[in-house]
Order: structure tokens, then sequence, then C-alpha cells
């Protein structure tokens, strides 16, 4: 058994981690947070059949103050497509709720499986660094794939930023507008997510103490607050001229991509 002061020194290490890569690279936590808390909620003796929903019930309520911090810094800069927002948000909300409905009657195993596949997908792309021509015919699909994020978000614990980003900058628009549209989105993602968490696992025996649900309220601040501070220090270095920033981002995604890989050889093999 792990310590409860153990448990929010790492946790508050994990979050400055993932603020400052937030910071640095504008991508979310999740490749490092779910297994974070997977191997913590493991060390603490939870039962292995809800060990990965808490880890993606816990993963979106940490990135509740980030999305919308990010949501108000954006809407201010004035590059908002508040058209697209309002087009994409039924269907975000309704994957999002979905998704959480889903995960809930899935087995530890086969949902931390299916977070591997996403991490594998998400790295391969930030590996490559390219996003398809512009495409004008993409906006049709504005409904179909704010369902599809929203699901696959709120299934793995993701924030679905990333998959946002490339999807808009497919459809056409401005770089600019494609960060600050999806920024935005996830704030609904992350917030849909959360609630639908606490309540799928209000009844749930056997969780920690100071769980709201598959929320555990310990692991959202302790990785939270120092996200937030650290979050900032990555975006400062970001300006720094002599950082290798494109590097550093492809040895990040290589990092990724081995995590989700050792996720699905631990998981189809054990």
């Amino acid at each position: 058994m792990t310590s409860f002061l153990h448990i929010v020194l790492i946790l508050v290490c994990g979050g400055s981690l993932v603020g400052l890569l937030s910071g640095l690279f504008g991508v979310g936590g999740a490749f490092i947070i779910v297994p974070l808390l997977n191997i913590l909620f493991t060390q603490m003796g939870i039962d292995q059949d809800i060990v990965q929903h808490l880890a993606v019930g816990t993963a979106p309520s940490t990135m509740l103050i980030t999305s919308l911090t990010t949501f108000l810094a954006h809407t201010r800069m004035g590059s908002m497509r508040w058209d697209v927002w309002r087009t994409m948000l039924p269907g975000i909300i309704i994957g999002a709720v979905s998704g959480a409905l889903l995960a809930h009657h899935i087995n530890g195993r086969t949902l931390e499986m299916l977070f591997g596949v996403i991490i594998v997908l998400m790295s391969t792309q930030m590996a490559i660094g390219r996003t398809p021509p512009p495409n004008e015919k993409m906006k049709k699909l504005y409904v179909p794939v704010s369902l599809f994020v929203g699901m696959i978000a709120s299934l793995t614990g993701v924030a679905g930023s990333m998959q946002l980003i490339v999807f808009l900058a497919w459809a056409g628009h401005d770089w600019c507008d494609c960060v600050s549209t999806a920024a935005a989105l996830t704030l609904p993602i992350s917030l849909t997510a959360t609630i639908s968490y606490i309540i799928l696992g209000w009844h749930q025996p056997d969780l920690p103490a100071y769980s709201f649900g598959y929320v555990y309220v310990p692991g959202t601040l302790s990785l939270m607050i120092p996200g937030i501070i650290m979050a900032i220090v990555g975006a400062r270095l970001a300006h720094w001229s002599g950082l290798p920033l494109k590097n550093l981002k492809r040895g990040f995604a290589i990092f990724g991509l081995c995590i989700g890989v050792s996720i699905l050889y631990r998981t189809v093999l054990s």
C-alpha cells in the first residue's frame, strides 16, 4: 500500500510535468495523467475492475480550470469561430455523455486497451506533424466528428483538442482559429465527462476515500494546481528562441508512442 502523502507528491510531480508540456506544445496531459493514475490506484489496492474507470474519470476533471483559462484567453484575443463552436457543441456534449455511459459498462482491461490505441494514434500524428490539405467539404462533417471526438475523449480521458485542431485545419480554417475553437470545445468535453463520471460512479462500492463517483478529488487537486503554474512556465519557454521545440515535440511524441505500445502489450498479453 502507498501512503497518502506519497501519492500526493507523485501526483504533484506528474501535474507539474503535464503543465510544462501543455505550455510548451499545447497538448493535453492524458499521455501521462491516465497511466500515472492507473499505476497509483493499483498501488493503493483498488479493485482492478474500476482502476481504469477512476483514471479516465479523474483525468478530465484536472483539465477543467486549464480549459476554462484557455477558453477565456482565446475569446479575449478574438480568434474564436463561434459559428463552428455552436454547430459542434451539441455533438460534443452528447458524445461525451455517451462515452461515459459506455465506459461504465466496459471492463477495465478493455477500457485500458482502448486508451492505448488512442495514445498510439495521437502520438503518431504528433510525430509526423502534418495535417491533410485543406478541404472545404470537411465542413459537412462537423456533427459526426463532434460526436466521435466527444465520445472518444470521454471514454479514454483525453481532452480531444489535438483531434479537433487537426480536423478544423483539414476543414480549411486558419490555424489560430483552429487552436482557439478547439480549446473552447475542450471545456464542455471536460465538464460533461466529469459530471457524467461523478453520477455514474456515485454508488460504486470500493472507491477510495475522497472520491465523488469515479473522480478522485485529491488526484484532481494535486494534478491541477501545479499543472496551471507550470503551464505558465512552459508557455514562456515556448517563446525562447534557443529551445528546439520541433525536436522536443517529436521526442515527446515518441515517448507517448512508447507508453501507448507498452499499455497495449500489457493488456493484450497479461
